[in-house]
C-alpha cells in the first residue's frame, strides 16, 4: 500500500510536469491527428455548449529532453500530444500520446496513457469556466516500443510493483474511485481543461486548446 501511495504521487508529479511544460512551449503546426483508439459516445452539456466526440491538442516538441530526464517519458520520445474523449454522458478519458518522430504520427506511437473518469457532475459556471467533479476509474497504459516497455516496467519496479507490459497491448489498472476536480472551458469546437486536482476546483483555467476532430 505504501508503494502504491508513492506511485500515485510520482505519476501525479509527472503529469503535472507535462501539463506545466505546455504553458511555455509552442504548438507546432502539426496536430495529433486521430491517434486515439478510444471510441467516443454520448455527450455532456455545459451551459449552451454540447461537448461530445474527440478533441485533440497540437503536437508538442519543445522541452521533450527535459521531460525525459524528469521521468515523464521513455527515452525514444520526440513529440507528444493530448486527447480528450467523451465516452458517455458522464464519462471521459484524458489521454497523453507520445511518439518517436517529431510530427505526432500515429504509426510512430511509443507510449500512451489514458486516464479513465466517470460520474461527471457539472457545476455552475464562473464566467466561461465550468467546475466539474468526477471519479477516478483507472488508467489504461500502452507501450508500442521495447524502449517504452522497459521504461514503464522499471518505473513501477523501482517502487516494488511488478508490471508486465506487452508491446502493442493495452493494460488497464484499476482506479480507487476517489473524487477529482477539474475546470473546463468549452467552445463551439474547442475545450480547455485545467490541470486536475484531488482537493478542490482548480483556480486557473487550462492553457492548451483541444480542437474537436
Amino acid at each position: 500500500m505504501k508503494n502504491l501511495f508513492f506511485l500515485k504521487i510520482l505519476i501525479g508529479s509527472i503529469l503535472l510536469a507535462i501539463l506545466g511544460s505546455c504553458s511555455i512551449v509552442e504548438e507546432s503546426g502539426t496536430s495529433a491527428n486521430s491517434v486515439t483508439t478510444t471510441t467516443p459516445s454520448g455527450s455532456m452539456t455545459l451551459g449552451s455548449y454540447t461537448v461530445s466526440g474527440v478533441y485533440k491538442s497540437g503536437c508538442f516538441t519543445s522541452g521533450v529532453s527535459t521531460l525525459i530526464s524528469q521521468g515523464a517519458f521513455p527515452s525514444d520520445v520526440k513529440s507528444y500530444g493530448f486527447v480528450f474523449v467523451v465516452t458517455g454522458d458522464t464519462e471521459f478519458t484524458r489521454e497523453t500520446h507520445s511518439f518517436t518522430d517529431t510530427g505526432c504520427t500515429k504509426s510512430a506511437s511509443t507510449y500512451i496513457t489514458k486516464e479513465v473518469r466517470n460520474n461527471v457532475t457539472v457545476g455552475t459556471a464562473s464566467g466561461a469556466n465550468y467546475p466539474v467533479n468526477y471519479k477516478k476509474n483507472g488508467t489504461k497504459l500502452t507501450v508500442n516500443t521495447t524502449t517504452a516497455e522497459t521504461w514503464l516496467e522499471n518505473l513501477y519496479g523501482n517502487l516494488g510493483i511488478s508490471l508486465d507490459m506487452t508491446v502493442g497491448t493495452e493494460k488497464t489498472l484499476g482506479g480507487d474511485g476517489s473524487t477529482a476536480y477539474g475546470l473546463w472551458t468549452p467552445g463551439d469546437t474547442t475545450i480547455y481543461l485545467a490541470t486536475e486536482s484531488t482537493s478542490a476546483t482548480p483556480g486557473t483555467a487550462g492553457v492548451i486548446v483541444f480542437n474537436k476532430e
